[in-house]
């Protein structure tokens, strides 16, 4: 028995041998594999930078880069805050006609677009302070005309708490309400989910990205019909590993943010614009989204109270992005804004119309 154990033990043990170095081959070519897939996305996104140059200007903020983007002459000078996780270039159907009027500048918050990511808070008190410290090293000129759009109506609220005598004017488009955590319905228990979800979320995106898997899928670019001139750089923008879900960091000081916006109570005596969606745009609208219409309508509404120099409008046919579905109505109610700061004829103050 023991002249027969033996072969069949040494056979075992070369079938072992061979099965482990098949496995260590296999983990060596994927290792491979996945380092190649790595190299190629890195390289794909230095490309497409260096092909796709940014419009627009760097500055060293609290040891980061910011990016701005200025065009156009005169004063007050338009600042517009993007919504959350938005680049500069939501603005891309608004500037260039407001251009025209006065000087118009947009920027990419911390981890947004081209400004570099930053470890720490990004609350709307630190956000605040990082765009005053990029406008002073810009040399922008104050005073200011302040333009937020959904969260950005956060930080332009923040803004204007912290610096009311460099603020000249607001424009707040479908700009989120301070108190919506609690007042829209289900909002609280789906922001609280969605806070957990996020951080599985960002490890499976950083996967994908750092692998160079999600550019093998062909993910990293948008189709150029829907992005007319601007389909390059945001194909820049994608897939760069160091960005990897940081204009998502907002999401969580959400509620840190509006609690700090909701400390103003007044713009004071200055114009406030109110732009807002078409209520009643609903195709394809979930329930939850159709039960938000009323308590947004009065949200939307209630914020002409921040100011007895106010009027709003609602952009027909838009939905929640404004600036992208009717950049028309707000470079035009923009422009009767800063006409008005220049001695021109008063807008409707008090009243609610539909463009």
């Amino acid at each position: 028995m023991k002249s027969q154990a033996q072969p069949i033990d040494a056979e075992r043990r070369t079938l072992g041998g061979a099965a482990a170095r098949l496995a260590a081959i296999g983990a060596a070519i994927c290792g491979l594999l996945l380092l190649t897939l790595s190299l190629w996305n890195l390289a794909a996104a230095k490309w497409q930078h260096q092909h796709n140059p940014v419009p627009g200007n760097f500055y060293s903020v609290e040891g980061r880069r910011m990016h701005i983007d200025c065009s156009g002459t005169g004063s007050p000078t338009v600042i517009m805050e993007a919504a959350a996780s938005a680049p500069w270039s939501e603005w891309r159907r608004v500037q260039p006609e407001l251009s025209h009027t006065t000087q118009v500048c947009s920027y990419d918050r911390a981890g947004h677009g081209w400004s570099e990511p930053r470890n720490g808070p990004r609350d709307a008190e630190t956000i605040v302070r990082e765009l005053h410290s990029l406008l002073d090293q810009a040399g922008v000129k104050r005073h200011l005309v302040l333009v937020g759009h959904s969260a950005g109506g956060l930080y332009v609220r923040e803004y204007a708490r912290e610096f009311p005598a460099e603020v000249a004017g607001v424009a707040l488009i479908e700009s989120s309400s301070p108190r919506q955590i609690d007042e829209l319905p289900g909002f609280r228990a789906s922001y609280e989910e969605e806070k957990q979800e996020a951080k599985w979320e960002l490890w499976k995106d950083r996967l994908l990205v750092w692998s160079g898997w999600q550019r093998l899928l062909g993910q990293c670019q948008v189709p150029a019909k829907d992005f007319p001139g601007w389909a390059g750089q945001y194909n820049a923008m994608a897939c760069r590993p160091d960005y990897v879900d940081t204009d998502e960091g907002e999401f969580n000081y959400f509620e840190e943010s509006s609690k700090q916006a909701g400390r103003l109570i007044s713009f004071g005596n200055i114009p406030l614009l109110v732009i807002t969606r078409d209520p009643d745009l609903r195709k394809g609208m979930t329930p939850r989204g159709l039960s938000y219409i009323p308590v947004w309508e009065g949200e939307q509404e209630g914020s002409k109270s921040l100011s007895p120099l106010s009027w709003r409008v609602i952009a027909r046919n838009s939905g929640h992005m404004v600036p992208l579905d009717r950049p028309d109505v707000i470079a035009a109610e923009m422009t009767r804004l800063i006409t008005y700061l220049r001695g021109g004829p008063a807008p409707p103050f008090g009243s609610t119309t539909t463009e």
